[in-house]
């Protein structure tokens, strides 16, 4: 029942989470290797958090951000997904949350 309560990505943090308990840093299989340190809990204003929602989000996980830029154009959240943005080229990802961002601080879109 739990399961249904959580979102994608928080299982799929949780699972991470297990599966580096279990295997230890050194991890490595060919789905992903534990090579970087991810945080324990949710935080929009968290980069490694924001790179990891972006890549892996479901549509959900990316509607929870939405609503952060739009609610607060300015705010940390958004601050923090500028740099990550800056820094991060996802493809597809990276060209819509710009325009996202562009919107809601007020510029044009693409």
């Amino acid at each position: 029942m739990r399961k249904r309560s959580l979102s994608g990505l928080e299982r799929t943090l949780i699972a991470k989470k297990a599966a580096q308990a279990r295997w230890g840093k050194g991890f490595d299989s060919q789905e992903g290797s534990w090579s970087s340190v991810r945080v324990n809990q949710s935080n929009l204003s968290h980069p490694v958090f924001l790179e990891e929602l972006l890549m892996e989000g479901s549509l959900d996980d990316w509607r929870v951000l939405y609503l952060e830029v739009i609610n607060r154009p300015f705010g940390a959240t958004t601050l923090a997904l500028e740099r990550v943005l800056s820094s991060t080229k996802i493809y597809g990802v990276t060209p819509l949350w710009t325009g996202i961002l562009k919107t809601a601080q007020g510029g044009s879109s693409l």
